[in-house]
């Protein structure tokens, strides 16, 4: 099979839809597939060899953002030589128009995927009045494909209701054997950051942005360490625009590691106790896999994909959309205080993550990928 991958993020970016793409890619070609990658072009070189990169702005007020910008002949031009079975686009904004478009005028087989809840983006930004108008965009791009995948039931229902069609479930995975309770650096690093062997240290992973709800999890986090001052410490892995509010929130019992990836990223997870996750906007959630299959009970907000990955009571704990910051800070603190049913829930956690693997769901989406190209 030749696919045709689009994404306007991917490697060396960190983000859920960057490494979930990846692992994509790598089930593919070990599956003996031929994989093209179309994606913006960053400072680094692409790691994927058969990768055509397309000119982005990056601007100076979201460092982690990059724009494709067209024209974008030589994509077109690139996916012709390819002659790929089916094109998968990932992304909907510039570059993902412009695939879909000639996909349709050469009658290639073209799929997509949904990533992103874009109310909660248009809401944290103020620009509310524009989301009708987004999601008749994003309903018309992706009922414009054979398929689209989607990682949560959660956001299934929300885009069925929408209008969207043809959706079909396509969760996300983890690796066991990396992110595991047990890695080697787990005391080192609890050394480093101060943490004394009688503390709780509650993790956070993510792009410190404000559509992550940001805002929340800094009160959250803070309150918790109101009510157990010399009981709980907070790592914040990830970096963002709004870091600097979340520093100024948490003060000095929280340490900022910035960005960690593979290995490294694994030893803070292992670290950690219990994790702690307040965004609103997540389809998915692989951050949330990843503290689980570390052996961390997860509390967050069941808004999304974290509604349909957290088990209340066994592997974690949820906070309804529609509660304040303190109902998650006692809900991190219930657990901090009660060892046992913390420790329960973290051989839960586990055991639920070991249940998902990348493998095995990359290639049930490799088998519709299949149905799609017999359609045509």
């Amino acid at each position: 099979m030749r696919v045709c991958l689009v994404t306007e993020t991917y490697f060396p970016q960190v983000n859920g839809v960057s490494r979930t793409l990846g692992q994509l890619t790598r089930v593919l070609m070990e599956h003996g597939d031929e994989v093209q990658i179309i994606q913006p072009r960053y400072k680094t070189r692409p790691e994927h060899e058969q990768t055509i990169t397309v000119r982005a702005i990056n601007p100076p007020f979201y460092r982690e953002l990059y724009l494709p910008l067209p024209p974008f002949q030589a994509v077109r031009r690139g996916i012709d030589e390819f002659k790929p079975d089916i094109v998968h686009v990932a992304t909907e904004a510039t570059l993902g128009l412009a695939v879909l478009k000639h996909c349709q005028r050469q009658k290639l087989p073209v799929v997509s995927s949904f990533h992103t809840n874009f109310d909660q983006y248009s809401d944290h930004y103020r620009v509310g009045w524009f989301g009708p108008l987004v999601w008749r965009y994003l309903r018309w791009f992706h009922n414009g494909t054979r398929q689209t995948y989607v990682p949560s039931m959660a956001t299934i229902s929300e885009l069925s209701d929408r209008g969207f069609e043809r959706l079909v479930l396509w969760p996300r995975g983890v690796d066991g054997h990396t992110f595991r309770p047990d890695r080697p650096r787990r005391e080192a690093i609890r050394t480093a950051l101060g943490v004394k062997p009688d503390q709780v240290l509650v993790g956070h992973v993510s792009r410190l942005a404000y559509e992550k709800n940001v805002s929340f999890l800094g009160q959250a986090l803070a309150g918790l360490e109101s009510q157990l001052p010399d009981q709980v410490r907070v790592l914040i892995v990830g970096d963002g625009p709004a870091r600097a509010e979340l520093e100024q929130t948490l003060g000095p019992q929280a340490n900022f590691v910035g960005y960690r990836t593979g290995e490294e990223l694994a030893d803070y997870y292992s670290a950690c106790d219990l994790f702690a996750f307040a965004s609103l906007t997540e389809t998915f959630g692989n951050v949330i896999l990843e503290a689980m299959a570390s052996g961390l009970p997860v509390v967050a907000i069941r808004k999304g994909g974290p509604g349909d990955l957290i088990q209340e009571g066994k592997n974690g704990l949820l906070v309804e959309p529609s509660e304040p910051a303190t109902v998650m800070s006692d809900r991190l603190a219930s657990l901090v205080v009660n060892n046992q049913k913390r420790i329960f829930m973290s051989a839960q956690a586990r055991n639920f993550a070991l249940s998902q693997s990348w493998d095995t769901i990359m290639t049930a989406l490799r088998n519709e990928y299949a149905t799609s190209i017999n359609a045509s």
